[in-house]
């Protein structure tokens, strides 16, 4: 979907920004219903917060990115073996594993530097998860190249496994002491209004992310930057919004457990459903660039242990970790644009 006009008149560009700011205001509002909803349904249900953060809340928020990645695969596909193609790749796969990287380099650092969370009931076990399917991700590029379709099918299987787990904890969560002090009554009433929020707080978001991450790229590309740039950076960090917006707003209203579970959830969905999809949708797999093996994957690798391990073994966060993680994520992006400027 191409909701730009391009940025190559002084109209154009004017056209673009305000297409930017719209999209912005999309993702602010949206992520905010988003939050709204989600609080509820921890509430009503007496499920924990990091569950309904790895699940609904994830899913709704990583929408950008499958549809940024899915439609850049599918238009490279379209390409066969041209430069195009090239560079559509390079934006489905930059997009995925850079938004894992702005995930937690930047979305959950903040969360931690400006007020580290307790690790509530089944943080260890969803953060074990996350590097197991990464390291998955890791080996697929290392070894082929890119993910064939078959491994695309692992990746979906991931998927699915890492569903059931959070549907399992979900239904032990009705039977225990909720992470959740106030229960709300359910009423016809409160339940439609709720899926109201989820239902319109996910259609701002993605459409938000679109608007935002379609003239962004119109403006870069009018420029003469390298897509790899545009995919890892300005793409990936524009269809992360959506997690940013939701775990600030999570952590001004005090729900900080969806903030790190949102995060947590997303990079699942992102190595797992996004990745999988994708390379099996274009029927051929899907190609990754040298860089993005050598260099994005393991910088991803890294935050995410940060994120993950400190905490899964001390069960509690600390700024340092936020510290440490923004570090490695800004010298990533530091060595990524010199490496393509000189």
């Amino acid at each position: 979907m191409d909701l730009s006009l391009g940025a190559d008149n002084a109209v154009g560009v004017v056209v673009d920004l305000l297409l930017l700011a719209v999209g912005l205001a999309l993702i602010v509002k949206g992520g905010d219903m988003f939050v709204d909803g989600s609080v509820w349904a921890a509430r009503a249900f007496n499920v924990p917060e990091t569950v309904i953060g790895a699940t609904v809340v994830s899913v709704g928020t990583t929408l950008p990115e499958i549809i940024t990645s899915l439609t850049s695969a599918i238009k490279g596909t379209a390409a066969g073996d041209s430069a195009l193609a090239e560079g559509y790749n390079e934006i489905a796969v930059g997009n995925a594993v850079g938004s894992m990287l702005c995930n937690v380099g930047l979305i959950a650092a903040l969360v931690l530097i400006i007020k580290p969370p307790k690790t509530e009931r089944g943080f260890a076990g969803k953060g074990i998860f996350l590097l197991f399917a990464s390291t998955f991700l890791a080996v697929f590029a290392f070894t082929g190249g890119g993910i064939d379709v078959w491994e695309g099918a692992v990746l979906l299987a991931l998927f699915v496994i890492f569903t059931g787990l959070n549907l399992y904890e979900a239904g032990r969560g009705r039977n225990m002491l909720s992470a959740v002090a106030d229960k709300v009554v359910v009423t016809k009433k409160s339940v439609a209004k709720n899926l109201a929020l989820f239902a319109f707080g996910a259609a701002a978001t993605a459409l938000g992310a679109i608007l935002l991450v379609d003239n962004a790229q119109s403006l870069c590309v009018g420029m003469g930057v390298p897509q790899q740039i545009v995919g890892i950076t300005v793409v990936a960090i524009g269809t992360s919004l959506p997690e940013l917006v939701t775990s600030l707003t999570s952590l001004k209203k005090g729900r900080t457990g969806i903030g790190l579970g949102n995060v947590i959830g997303a990079n699942v969905i992102n190595a797992t459903l996004l990745l999988g999809l994708v390379a099996c949708a274009t029927g051929r797999g899907l190609p990754i660039d040298g860089f993005t093996a050598r260099f994005a994957v393991p910088a991803m690798l890294a935050v995410s242990a940060l994120l993950v391990l400190p905490s899964a073994i001390a069960k509690k966060t600390y700024r340092w970790q936020g510290a440490a993680i923004i570090a490695v994520y800004l010298a990533f992006i530091v060595y990524n644009i010199i490496s393509v400027v000189v």
